[in-house]
């Protein structure tokens, strides 16, 4: 067995030969990652949580508030498939940061306008798209980072450690977000800021260059993008996951875009904004354990069924308001079935990583989000549309159908046998 030489950096970190993925070789190279990663998806959590409500400040119209939501997605729609391109051209330590500093100085002019009293929409709208467009890199670069640093046999611990992140955010970042935002809304984009800030520190830390082998050949980003989209789309199963992902993504942005309307005074529940973010916070709890959960369903019931119940759960999640007005059931259905957010994710995450070669993990990341990332622009689109004709109630029953009729192609095209066919 032949073995191929490795391309140096100028820091001494090998890079991994096309075709070939090699964990990086300083110590504690993921945690570095980690807290980089963590640390900005908690910003972008709270500044997510933040924007709608600063709307609410502005304008109680559905349609214009579900445009916050609308700006921070869209950005997948558009600039998905170029993200993804990018990421396999150049370093993706080197992109993570450029996206922090973006994320910096995309906060300040909202900051001062909160600080002087003032803040229009079109500045929510503007704020919201940036650090939308940001993600449409990041979260392609982490994903093709990972197994540059994680080795394959540790890719679902190292994804698991992600996503577990991911859901202690949540359960943090939703009553610390409504917290702050009750206290002061200037606050709450101020903590996003220091976030980014150690964020950006952590990814200095971490040393080398993390980017593919160069081709001999560079050819025009579009040919490179359609290559990465039609990778993926070739793969049955995860074209499947995609497509079922961007259905059930859309009725959730849906369903989170018009919640704020329901939930808040004068809203049928009632809620202060304190209370709206503690109930966003069981949501977090129940991902975590889902997380936990993850290994043992897939030894339990099999890997496709981390997908099924994400299914069943987020159904219930997204009909619960309408059978009760109580805020303890309905937190206690967001619970239940928030567990299976995370089984997805790391099931599909991990088979993705698997499938495709390093010289194209940015791209085929990159066109799994344009779809399932990318269709949750038009839920915001829907709810305010919905919500003006038939009334908030309507989205949530919308939103559940929707999300369990993507139990027949479940049925039909998630088998194990074609889970283990595509490695």
């Amino acid at each position: 067995m032949s073995i191929e030489p490795l391309e140096m950096s100028r820091a001494g970190a090998p890079i991994a030969p096309l075709g070939k993925q090699q964990p990086a070789q300083q110590p504690h190279a993921f945690a570095l990652l980690w807290v980089a990663s963590s640390l900005g998806a908690l910003a972008s959590w709270v500044i997510k949580l933040a924007l709608p409500l600063i709307a609410l400040h502005v304008t109680h119209s559905p349609a214009l508030i579900s445009g916050v939501t609308f700006a921070f997605l869209a950005p997948w729609l558009a600039f998905g498939l170029q993200a993804g391109a990018l990421v396999d051209r150049l370093d993706r330590r080197l992109i993570l940061l450029g996206i922090n500093a973006i994320r910096l100085v995309t906060l300040a002019p909202l900051a001062v306008t909160l600080w002087l009293g003032y803040t229009s929409l079109p500045t929510l709208y503007v704020t919201a798209a940036i650090i939308g467009l940001t993600e449409t890199c990041s979260e392609p670069a982490i994903s093709a980072l990972t197994p540059m640093i994680a080795s394959p046999e540790r890719l679902e611990r190292a994804n698991t450690g992600l996503i577990l992140a991911d859901q202690v955010i949540e359960i943090v970042g939703s009553p610390l977000g409504g917290l702050i935002a009750a206290i002061g809304l200037e606050l709450a984009v101020g903590l996003g800021g220091a976030c980014y800030v150690v964020a950006f520190v952590a990814l200095l830390a971490l040393r080398g260059v993390y980017r593919p082998r160069r081709q001999s050949v560079r050819r025009h980003p579009l040919i490179e993008m359609v290559e990465g989209a039609r990778f993926m789309w070739r793969q049955p199963t995860l074209r499947a996951l995609a497509l079922m992902a961007g259905v059930i993504n859309a009725s959730y942005t849906a369903w989170l875009a018009v919640l704020p309307i329901y939930m808040i005074a004068p809203g049928p529940l009632g809620l202060n904004v304190a209370q709206y973010g503690l109930l966003l916070m069981v949501g977090g709890i129940g991902g975590l354990i889902g997380a936990v959960l993850t290994t043992r369903i897939h030894r339990w019931l099999g890997r496709r069924w981390a997908i099924g119940l994400n299914i069943l759960g987020n159904t219930l999640v997204f009909v619960a308001p309408l059978f009760s007005r109580h805020p303890w059931l309905v937190g206690a259905a967001i619970f239940v079935g928030s567990a299976g957010g995370p089984m997805w994710t790391i099931t599909a995450l991990s088979l993705q990583q698997r499938i495709a070669p390093p010289e194209l993990q940015g791209r085929v990341a990159a066109a799994y989000r344009f779809l399932s990332f990318g269709a949750e622009a038009l839920g915001p689109v829907m709810a305010g549309g919905v919500a003006l004709a038939l009334e908030v109630p309507a989205v949530f029953l919308i939103s559940g159908l929707l999300t369990l009729a993507m139990f027949a192609p479940f049925l039909l095209f998630i088998t194990e046998r074609a889970m283990k066919d595509e490695i």
